[in-house]
């Protein structure tokens, strides 16, 4: 019973992995856009004669709308098409960050910049519909590579900023990521079909075809109900801290604090972003491998990955003996730290009934950025108190704590919540069937 489906494979459908493609540029884009403040920061700053606190407050002003607009992504990926979803949120992103550059003072770049947080979150419905392309077994391994837009958006998003930004101004810089979006959106459009939803399940493999059901508040309060969940949904409240003030501040504090110059900041970044992306791609394969042997696999894994990338994070900011020494702890840190993130997009999936799937992560991502909406702002009014070093330090050591132990809790739990969902599919696969 523990592996029930787990003999009867699901094969990956045709066109999985331009559909994997695609959304990895989607991703790519959208990650360097999301990212682009950071090196621009400075010029920010200097323009509009602002604060710490008021620059994190920028950041903190857009990952709260991102967390009002979660709800919204998880349901209508559930409900409808998906294909005009994501186009419709590659092209949200392309306007409102257009419309941040006809910023003149810090107000209005407050507001713009707040509303490039209305599609930050379609992500979770990405990966719901990516899942209606590769069956368990192989989706976090699919997970992993389309994550790795993450680390190579970032690198873009860095580039963009100090090249452009430096030679143009951080407008020129914002419009670069903000116009291909808009061309993204038709292609998407017109070129990726939708699924069935659970049409990978190896459950309902031989009713695929009669596969329609769609949003169900009952189906989601069932798996609200399920403890694993919850316990995912409680390390993500923590574990995106670090994540939220790393993206936000870390150039600046290259900067401020170590003196980097910017060939040197981009030299940590670049080392740093390459690591990550072999990190997803290295984590979305163990994943799915510890998953093949054992149910709770997947989340021990990722427990044992953040304990590991809170200690190498701590030696490499507290480290005193040089670039050489920081770049080499900064890249054994990227490698690590992203393991998590497709281990907890699988076990969330696989906990997940088909047409809630999206909600479900829509959910986790709320949690995530509910703990950490304040966290750009969290670390500025303590940076401009204790230092930014400081600051930093104190939040990402308790926050990455507190998620180890959480992984190693759900653990626990989660085995039994798999079969759950598992007898469930079964069942509606013989009511179908008849």
């Amino acid at each position: 019973m523990t592996r029930m489906g787990a003999n009867r494979r699901a094969k990956i459908p045709a066109g999985a992995w331009y559909v994997a493609f695609m959304f990895f540029l989607f991703l790519l884009l959208h990650n360097a856009d999301k990212f682009l403040i950071s090196p621009v920061l400075s010029q920010i700053e200097a323009e509009f004669g602002l604060s710490y606190t008021e620059l994190g407050l920028i950041g903190s002003g857009t990952v709260v709308v991102a967390v009002l607009f979660m709800p919204f992504w998880g349901y209508v990926f559930d409900k409808f098409a998906r294909p005009p979803l994501v186009a419709l949120a590659s092209a949200v992103w392309g306007i409102t960050t257009i419309l941040s550059t006809f910023s003149a003072n810090f107000s209005q770049l407050f507001l713009t910049r707040a509303l490039t947080g209305i599609d930050n979150e379609a992500t979770s419905g990405i990966i719901s519909f990516l899942g209606d392309y590769f069956p368990p077994e192989r989706r976090a391994t699919a997970i992993g590579l389309v994550n790795t837009s993450t680390a190579f958006g970032t690198l873009l998003g860095v580039i963009v900023g100090t090249v452009a930004g430096e030679s143009f101004g951080w407008r020129t810089a914002f419009l670069i990521t903000a116009v291909p979006a808009l061309l993204l959106a038709a292609v998407v459009l017109f070129t990726v079909k939708d699924r069935p939803r659970g049409s990978t399940e190896p459950e309902l493999a031989d009713v695929k075809d009669r596969l329609t059901k769609t949003f169900s508040t009952e189906s989601l309060k069932r798996i609200l109900g399920r403890r694993s969940i919850v316990m995912l949904y409680a390390q993500g409240f923590f574990g995106v801290f670090p994540w939220q003030i790393l993206s936000y501040w870390l150039l600046l504090y290259m900067e401020k604090v170590r003196g980097y110059t910017p060939d040197e900041r981009l030299l940590v970044m670049a080392v740093a972003l390459l690591a990550m992306a072999a990190g997803n791609v290295a984590a979305g394969l163990t994943s799915d491998w510890a998953f093949r042997r054992s149910l709770r696999g997947r989340v021990v894994f990722a427990g044992i990955a953040v304990a590991a990338g809170l200690v190498l994070f701590d030696a490499a900011i507290l480290a005193r003996d040089g670039l050489d020494l920081f770049i080499a702890l900064a890249g054994l840190t990227a490698f690590v730290i992203p393991m998590a993130g497709p281990n907890v997009s699988a076990s969330i999936q696989d906990i997940s009934l088909p047409e809630v799937r999206s909600t479900a992560l829509s959910l986790g991502v709320f949690f995530e950025n509910l703990g950490s909406a304040s966290a750009p702002l969290l670390t500025g009014c303590l940076a401009d108190a204790w230092g930014l070093e400081q600051a930093i330090v104190a939040i990402v050591t308790v926050t990455w704590a507190l998620c180890a132990l959480l992984f190693f809790v759900v653990a626990a739990f989660i085995p039994l919540d798999i079969i759950w969902k598992r007898e469930q599919l079964a069942e509606r696969a013989r009511l179908l069937a008849r």
